[in-house]
């Protein structure tokens, strides 16, 4: 049975893989950050500039603050199963595709938090 789907190579592709990502976005990673505090969002948004998992000690230099203040907020983050540890000093984020969702429009929710 042939797929009612077809999806050829090249702008049309692009064009598909681009309103997907921009339903996930809008469907699932931006009510999940909506609900967070400032400080949770600026914790992935310094999370969102590694390209993999973030060693934890690099969060707190982008967030300019010693490794005890942000631990509070990875904590926070992983009890509200927004962020896990996939090895001992590392973070990384539980959506798929969270990090391109920030990169693209992580200066919108960090302007717009819902509660401090």
């Amino acid at each position: 049975m042939t797929s009612p789907i077809l999806i050829g190579r090249g702008d049309g592709l692009e064009k598909f893989e681009m309103a997907l990502d921009n339903s996930l976005g809008d469907m699932v990673h931006a009510p999940e950050i909506d609900g967070l505090s400032s400080m949770q969002k600026e914790y992935l948004l310094a999370m969102a500039q590694d390209d993999g998992p973030s060693p934890t000690g690099d969060i707190a230099k982008h967030l300019k603050r010693n490794a005890g203040y942000a631990n509070v907020y990875r904590t926070q983050l992983i009890k509200e199963d927004v962020i896990y540890s996939p090895a001992w000093g590392q973070t990384d984020f539980k959506l798929p595709y969270m990090r391109n969702y920030l990169h693209e429009h992580g200066a919108y929710h960090f302007l717009h938090s819902s509660k401090e």
